[in-house]
């Protein structure tokens, strides 16, 4: 379920070239990356409807 999250974001914010690359390094640099809590997957739903659930749906 947590991997799907990043990729709907990932796939979402590639409309969005410039806050896609500053999203994704600072992803990388988070220790959550590869196991978001609560509080990420929060944030990254939050930034999915803002940025693109209109784009995407």
């Amino acid at each position: 379920m947590k991997v799907i999250y990043l990729i709907e974001i990932s796939s979402c914010l590639v409309k969005h070239n410039e806050v896609t690359q500053k999203y994704i390094s600072e992803l990388k640099k988070s220790k959550d990356y590869m196991e978001p809590d609560k509080t990420y997957l929060c944030i990254s739903y939050f930034l999915l409807k803002l940025l693109c659930l209109p784009d995407c749906h």
